[in-house]
């Protein structure tokens, strides 16, 4: 140990001793200067930079950010010399139904959590646990039948967390049931063979069940998408079914309090934010399929909207016929899949069925001696045989970075979710230009437009000319359930526009064989169609091959018009055409036409 007075000069000693004696007296140095105030020069205040309301916020938010890793650590290792689990319980994502187990008073005067839950395995999180008021509360949750794992955590993560039970979406009491499983899945899709039964399943509920009815439900209705909005007094559940929305039920907010907090919970999304946009997903499997969720949560006046993309990764492939190509356009699309290089778009609004029809043009290349690389986002079908990559543009792995590195992974077909920009649509266009087969989507009105859209990009002529080898534009229309169609004589008006349609198609293709039939069918409306007299949806289509005639127009930036002429003279109907053949054909109506296609 070093002892103080060794720091002491020895010449000094006398001299030290004396200032103990007498501090006020002033104590000469070892060079016998004396040390006065006047020596020293007066400070100068006029130069101090006081640090703002702003920066001393920040400083203090760092120093207990500082703090607060300095506790969990410390708590993290007390865990290990107890043999116990630690968790950071206010960065774990908590089931709101599972608060319920533990009364609001009892949680927050004995520091104590659960937070997840496996069937009968219980996870909490505990502050103190040797406490015998907190052992008393685990000994009760094990009479419940349930086996404790206990988790440490440190007192701040535990308040924090607390503040949960302080929100009105857990003050509504409702007892927990055990996880749903398989069977009682199965047992949800018996009950909800009527959706007006739905919103009233919910009532008796709890959440994480509610959730899984209402998931159930939009799958037996061949819903593609669920809309939950909040209304001033209650809200308002909606299912996208053939390309349209239809309400379902109506729920009261109180329950809906708890069904949306399930719902960010199951998503990964945090439960205590509602005046930010969210995004997440969840899966869920029924009849060995899994069926994965996309949620997107946004505030709105009366709270938060939620909308649900269900993705069937289960789902069968369809074919071009079940699609809806037939004719010239059936034979073009099917030789497209025989091409070596070059890039085909397929265009179109979000729910045109661009994707579907893509994934089935990559099944028709998708052979032993082809390497077939997909980047999308996200990914909707998993497809046996190819490589399928999933963007994060967060993490910086952009279409653009992600079609650079496949390019060196040596493939045959490459297909990119959509061109969304220049960097993406120079990377594709090279890659078409070097012996690939480039499947693409762009969002357009129609497959003309294509072309000034990818020069409005930022593509000059002279890439898009010869790596383009077509473009499809595609639009679903509903088609008329088969159970409870009835034929009607047609009216005047819409025979007319069909004769005058017709006659258009005939100039374009001269060997195009159509006869108008005296009857078609009507949308009457019955239980296995709920009531709509549609049932699934056909593609109405327009194709243009880019020859070389194409390719000439483009490279010397000939007008659209002039495009278009060329177009016509190579056989190519419109969206509209193509969807008034599929009305005589008696597989969809004339207002469905109208309605996709944008024509009054």
């Amino acid at each position: 140990m070093i002892d103080p007075k060794s720091l002491i000069d020895p010449g000094n000693e006398e001299k030290a001793a004396v200032a103990a004696v007498n501090p006020a007296e002033p104590v000469a140095t070892s060079s016998d200067q004396p040390v006065t105030t006047s020596a020293l020069p007066p400070a100068d205040t006029s130069t101090v930079d006081l640090a703002s309301p702003e920066e001393l916020q920040k400083m203090e938010s760092g120093l207990a950010k500082i703090n607060r890793q300095g506790k969990e650590k410390a708590t993290q290792e007390k865990a290990a010399s107890m043999g116990m689990n630690y968790v950071d319980i206010n960065t774990t994502p908590i089931n709101p139904d599972l608060l319920k187990l533990i009364a609001p008073e009892v949680a927050k005067a004995n520091l104590i959590i659960p937070f997840y839950r496996l069937g009968k395995k219980l996870r909490v999180a505990v502050a103190h646990p040797t406490n015998p008021a907190t052992r008393e509360v685990i000994n009760q949750l094990k009479l419940q039948g349930y086996l404790i794992n206990i988790n440490l955590s440190s007192d701040e993560a535990i308040i924090e967390a607390l503040k949960a039970y302080e929100s009105d979406q857990y003050k509504v009491k409702k007892e927990i049931s055990t996880e749903l499983d398989e069977a009682k899945i199965k047992n949800l899709e018996n009950e909800l063979a009527e959706l007006s039964k739905l919103g009233e399943k919910i009532k008796s509920a709890n959440s994480e069940e509610a959730v899984y009815m209402i998931c159930v439900g939009a799958l037996r209705a061949g819903s593609s998408d669920i809309h939950l909005e909040a209304e001033d007094k209650y809200v308002r559940a909606r299912f996208r079914v053939d390309g349209l929305l239809h309400e379902v039920f109506r729920i009261d907010k109180s329950i809906w309090a708890n069904l949306s907090s399930q719902f960010k919970y199951q998503s990964k999304l945090k439960v205590n934010i509602s005046n930010i946009p969210q995004d997440g997903r969840f899966n869920f499997q029924v009849n060995d399929r899994k069926i994965d969720v996309r949620v997107s949560v946004l505030p709105t006046e009366f709270g938060e909207s939620f909308v649900m993309r269900l993705l069937d990764s289960g789902r069968h492939l369809v074919t071009f016929e079940e699609l809806g190509y037939s004719g010239q356009y059936l034979q073009k699309i099917q030789k497209l899949t025989e091409i070596s290089h070059g890039m085909i778009l397929m265009t179109g609004p979000t729910g045109s069925g661009k994707t579907t029809s893509l994934y089935t043009m990559l099944a028709k290349f998708n052979n032993p001696q082809a390497k077939i690389i997909t980047l999308e986002d996200p990914i909707e079908y998993h497809l046996e045989g190819i490589s399928q990559s999933q963007i994060n543009e967060k993490g910086g792995y952009t279409f653009a970075s992600g079609l650079r590195s496949i390019l060196r992974q040596d493939p045959e077909v490459i297909m990119i979710g959509e061109i969304r920009d220049l960097e993406t649509a120079e990377t594709a266009s090279q890659a078409a230009l070097t012996g690939h087969v480039l499947l693409s989507t762009l969002h357009t009105n129609s497959a003309i437009e294509t072309i000034p859209r990818l020069a409005n990009i930022g593509l000059p002529a002279f890439m898009i000319a010869p790596s383009l080898h077509a473009i499809i534009a595609q639009r679903l229309a509903r088609r008329i359930c088969p159970n409870c169609q009835e034929q009607k004589p047609i009216p005047s008006a819409q025979l007319d526009e069909i004769k005058k349609v017709i006659e258009t198609i005939k100039s374009i293709r001269p060997s195009e064989t159509v006869a108008i039939p005296d009857t078609l069918p009507v949308a009457a409306g019955c239980d296995i169609c709920s009531h709509t007299g549609y049932k699934g949806r056909v593609a109405v289509v327009e194709m243009v091959d880019v020859d070389f005639e194409m390719k000439d127009l483009i490279m010397n930036k000939a007008s659209i018009t002039k495009i278009i002429e060329s177009a016509r003279r190579k056989g190519m109907i419109t969206m509209h055409e193509d969807g008034i053949l599929k009305v005589i054909q008696g597989i969809t109506t004339l207002e469905e036409v109208h309605r996709v296609t944008s024509i009054s």
